[in-house]
């Protein structure tokens, strides 16, 4: 049982102790306000004792949470239900004996399933709707009537048709309101969830960027000493004789110093005297494309990868950013997990702005999540697709981080593409 509702998943919902404790006193004062002025000034008959004693167990609870625990202590999913079910309770108790739904303050049925709404997940927000709904049915029938002495009031003057109404009524709210709430915090939460992913991710690309940065400058800073120690032994094996007894570990020293100024140079890969980390971080865009692809290729998909004739002419030089690196990163590998046969890469400068389409040819994006391509968890339900659309969604964002846009669109008799723009200006570093 426990599985099916979830409630072993007891997570954290971000809901302070502290909110909930002054949400509870703020409602205690307004209950024994409520209580006071309908009983000693509009002069209601209810039972006032047994009223006192509902709003009584909500102080003792409130003052044993508040001596127990923090203030700032963080609930988790189960510890909210069970202080929204309570509430519910204690509300449902009340208002048994102040007449039930002929009392107007019975709309405050719905609070409780509304925090649920806003903070818990489907399962337990479902718990607390089935309460609230088999509180209200409960004190449709059962009550205790109310009556005034100085006002034309009754709660026996109300028809069962009229309670039947307000009943309706409370339910209809209940569930509009719950299930708009319940949506909005949703994606909320979705989207905080995934911009969180986002951030992970470029950070794990920041990390592997700055990690080149260190090696191209560990290269560049070792080379230096390297050179000095190599022509230090050179000068020693020329003045030792070959019948000395440390000639031959002196060699040794000669030959290893040589492999570490071999590795240097292959790891070097360029000329990087100006700049540590100038040829790591500064390449033209064809070859970090290039550099990408690599991680991806498959024998059995065929790449196809067409330049404008402007980027193999030009020193188009762009820096080489996480959040370029980790968005086509995604795009490029979903190109070749869905592709038949082929997959093609356009490199195009057209006006002011560089156009890079990924296109491959499988069965292109399902029609009815192509308008929401780019939003988090939208699941892929056809045969064949699965995934929640999170790798879009980063890519995304990331795009938009480096002042880009992504489109996402089907071509006719061949398949799925991604378009991504960037103005030139905004992308490249020198002509």
């Amino acid at each position: 049982m426990l599985n099916i509702l979830n409630l072993s998943n007891n997570n954290l919902v971000g809901l302070r102790l502290r909110t909930l404790n002054l949400t509870r006193w703020i409602a205690i004062l307004g209950q024994y306000i409520a209580v006071a002025t309908a009983f000693f000034w509009l002069e209601i008959n209810f039972n006032i004792y047994l009223a006192s004693v509902c709003i009584l167990i909500s102080i003792i609870l409130n003052i044993i949470v508040s001596i127990k625990f923090l203030p700032i202590r963080t609930l988790n999913s189960n510890e909210t239900l069970f202080y929204l079910i309570f509430d519910s309770i204690q509300l449902v108790a009340l208002l048994y004996i102040t007449g039930g739904l002929t009392n107007p303050f019975c709309i405050l049925i719905i609070a409780p399933f509304i925090i649920s709404a806003t903070y818990l997940d489907l399962f337990r927000t479902i718990i607390i709707g089935i309460v609230s709904i088999l509180s209200l049915s409960l004190l449709a029938f059962f009550y205790q009537p109310i009556s005034s002495n100085i006002f034309e009031f009754s709660s026996s003057d109300f028809s069962s048709f009229q309670i039947f109404s307000i009943w309706l009524s409370l339910i209809v709210s209940l569930a509009f309101i719950g299930i708009y709430c319940f949506r909005v915090a949703n994606e909320s939460r979705k989207v905080e969830k995934a911009l969180n992913e986002t951030q992970i991710a470029l950070s794990d690309e920041e990390k592997i960027s700055d990690m080149m940065s260190l090696t191209a400058a560990a290269v560049h800073e070792l080379g230096t000493p390297l050179s000095t120690i190599s022509v230090i032994i050179k000068e020693i094996v020329n003045e030792l004789d070959a019948s000395e007894k440390n000639y031959d570990d002196i060699l040794l020293i000669q030959s290893q110093i040589k492999r570490c100024s071999e590795i240097l140079n292959r790891l070097r890969q360029g000329d990087i005297s100006n700049d540590n980390s100038s040829f790591i971080n500064e390449l033209d865009f064809p070859r970090l494309i290039n550099e990408i692809v690599k991680d991806y290729e498959l024998e059995e998909i065929k790449l196809n990868f067409e330049i404008d004739d402007y980027f193999k002419n030009s020193n188009f030089i762009i820096l080489r950013k996480p959040e370029i690196v980790h968005s086509l990163s995604n795009i490029i590998e979903n190109a070749y997990q869905y592709a038949k046969h082929s997959v093609t890469i356009k490199l195009i400068l057209k006006d002011e702005n560089v156009i890079l389409e990924i296109i491959n040819d499988g069965e292109g994006f399902p029609a009815n999540i192509l308008p929401i391509l780019g939003e988090p968890y939208v699941k892929k339900n056809e045969k064949n697709h699965k995934g929640i659309g999170l790798g879009l969604f980063i890519a995304k964002n990331l795009i938009n981080k480096t002042v880009g846009k992504i489109e996402f669109r089907n071509i006719e008799n061949t398949g799925a593409c991604v378009k991504i723009i960037w103005k030139k200006d905004n992308l490249m570093i020198s002509h």
